[in-house]
């Protein structure tokens, strides 16, 4: 018996969310489409950034932990709070696009 023969017979349906959909555009239209995009995307950014400092802060304690690695493991959180820099910025960016007042 193959795989085709035990699977269960289902009908493709819409979602409430595709309903409707035609030449490509969603039911809110490509600008909300778009907002959602960008906003998902400076969330992210924010959650980067937050995980850099996190990764900075454990590097930085480890430092203090193991003198005999201290300075590899600073050197380490350096570039990780550059990269939460650097996320914070894009974020930024995001949030100015989409003319989000609250920001970070």
């Amino acid at each position: 018996m193959g795989s085709r023969d035990r699977a269960l017979p289902l009908k493709a349906r819409g979602s409430r969310r595709t309903a409707g959909v035609r030449d490509g555009e969603l039911p809110d239209g490509p600008a909300e489409h778009k907002r959602e995009t960008e906003e998902y995307a400076r969330q992210a950014m924010v959650s980067s950034a937050r995980a850099h400092d996190r990764a900075a802060i454990l590097l930085e304690r480890m430092a203090t932990a193991d003198p005999e690695e201290a300075e590899l493991h600073l050197q380490s959180a350096a570039r990780h709070r550059r990269w939460a820099e650097n996320d914070r910025k894009l974020a930024e960016q995001y949030a100015t696009r989409s003319g989000d007042p609250d920001g970070l």
